[in-house]
């Protein structure tokens, strides 16, 4: 793999620095995940099925604040909920999550865009999908998966290392580039914070405008 890192690694790695700096989610930052609470209608949704109120409820308070990204970065509306996705091996939502949160932040209907989603699963879940994946990683080069929707075509990757020595062991980061008609690049890096897996995903339209 080729150790890289461009414009979206830097926007997840920055976003990962919002979220600690803010507290998204701490139990030592009340304030901030109220905040974070409140604002979620703006352009947040939960998972409608979610069997614990108080876990999504949590999960919402985990979205990064409106206007956290600094100034050209507005609310989007949100994609569909959660990975559905598997990674160099790794079944990123290997279990149906107990609830869900997510929220899309844009420039332009083009992009660059970043979106977070929280899932809620079984304690240790989480840390088990990091550790997999950081370990897959080092030997992936190319992978093919399904994308979110059910009745997705199978797609081609390539995956770039992104350098991450300040990414510390909770947290995993790659770069990986569709290989079909549009090529579209995406940086993820997902934390994991006891039960809720984080996923931050940055990447531009690839040519189809996007509703922002």
């Amino acid at each position: 793999m080729r150790a890289r890192v461009g414009m979206g690694a830097g926007l997840v790695l920055a976003a990962m620095g919002v979220m600690a700096v803010t507290g998204c989610g701490s139990e030592q930052n009340p304030q901030a995940a109220t905040s974070a609470a409140s604002a979620a209608s703006a352009a947040g949704s939960s998972s409608p099925a979610a069997s614990d109120a108080a876990l999504e409820d949590r999960a919402t308070a985990m979205l990064l604040p409106e206007g956290s990204l600094g100034d050209g970065w507005r609310l989007s509306d949100p994609p569909q909920p959660g990975f559905r996705m598997t990674i160099c091996g790794v079944d990123i939502e290997p279990e149906q999550p107990r609830g869900v949160a997510l929220r899309r932040f844009a420039q332009s209907g083009l992009g660059p865009f970043v979106v977070q989603y929280v899932e809620v699963h079984r304690d240790g879940l989480a840390d088990e999908v990091v550790s997999a994946l950081r370990e897959a990683l080092p030997g992936c080069t190319r992978f093919s998966s399904t994308g979110e929707a059910a009745d997705s075509p199978e797609e081609s990757f390539v995956v770039d290392e992104v350098r991450t020595e300040d990414v510390p062991e909770d947290t995993v980061v790659v770069r990986m580039t569709s290989q079909g008609e549009h090529q579209v690049t995406q940086d993820i890096a997902f934390v994991a914070r006891g039960e809720f897996l984080v996923g931050l995903v940055s990447f531009v339209g690839g040519g189809h405008r996007t509703r922002a």
